[in-house]
């Protein structure tokens, strides 16, 4: 007798169906055991978080205008914190903004406990008045402080610009005219390099466009304004080098090719640009040539 093949076809079905619910069931009891154990590292992770990471050491370095006491203040982070509890950039912008005399400051986090804070503060290099007002200001022209009208600061630079917009304590000067701080930098950023910053008593930039220097208060320098400031610089560098320390008088570099030096109680006497030549001759030089001719 004859089996129906249909028997065996039914039997298949059957087992390959209990197979399927087989391994459905087996991935649903994997996916639950490893949520348990996400759930189980997270909880663990969270209370870590909340219970362990506390702060238990602040250190702040680089201050000299200011006490610890006042950094502190500001940064509003006590011992036994959470470590993770604050933002770090928050903070810097923060110290910045309340105490200016703080250029750069990096606050970050040391594991486990430790939060360290440092700070480099700004150099006074300016005073500029405003009105009635005095302020003290870096050189790129972030304003410090504010002192009294009259007061002078010893062996600071003065500057006098025109047109000032803002001026605040812990912002940047700003002027009616954009380009009137752009210059400013420029010249100063010159100034440096020639290390002529301690021996500039002022500068007057009223018009961008008639820079005067009062050089040791000993020359008024003339540079008309900013374009070939290194070269002006460079040029004032080396006429300064061939003057008796004695010396006073203006001179005049509106003309990079030729400086118009005079002394006080002598005429005005021409200098070549001495980047143009290996000698260039100084004033008394050439008075020399002329009564020998």
């Amino acid at each position: 007798m004859e089996e129906s093949p249909h028997r065996f076809i039914r039997s298949n079905v059957t087992i390959d169906e209990l197979r399927s619910k087989q391994e459905s069931k087996q991935r649903r009891r994997t996916a639950f055991y490893v949520l348990l154990f996400l759930v189980v590292v997270i909880a663990f992770l969270t209370v870590g978080f909340f219970r362990f990471f506390r702060v238990a050491e602040i250190n702040i370095t680089g201050f000299r205008s200011y006490t610890e006491g006042q950094i502190r203040e500001q940064i509003a982070i006590e011992e036994g914190d959470n470590l993770f509890s604050f933002d770090p950039e928050e903070i810097e912008e923060t110290l910045r903004k309340a105490l200016p005399f703080l250029g750069d400051v990096s606050v970050t986090r040391k594991w486990p406990s430790t939060v360290n804070v440092e700070v480099a503060e700004r150099q006074v290099d300016l005073t500029m008045r405003v009105g009635e007002d005095a302020y003290l200001l870096s050189g790129d022209l972030h304003v410090l402080g504010k002192i009294g009208g009259g007061e002078i600061v010893p062996g600071v630079t003065s500057l006098t610009a025109g047109a000032v917009v803002r001026c605040l304590v812990g912002e940047t000067v700003t002027f009616r005219e954009n380009r009137m701080g752009k210059d400013f930098l420029e010249l100063f950023d010159r100034i440096k390099y020639y290390n002529m910053k301690d021996k500039i008593v002022s500068i007057d930039m009223t018009s961008r466009f008639d820079i005067y220097l009062n050089y040791e208060n000993r020359f008024t320098i003339y540079l008309a304004d900013v374009d070939n400031a290194d070269l002006k610089l460079r040029f004032l560098a080396e006429i300064l080098s061939r003057l008796n320390a004695t010396d006073r008088g203006t001179i005049d570099l509106s003309d990079p090719r030729e400086a118009a030096v005079r002394l006080d109680d002598s005429p005005v006497a021409p200098v070549e640009d001495p980047t143009a030549s290996e000698e260039p001759e100084t004033s008394e030089e050439q008075s020399s040539s002329e009564e020998n001719g």
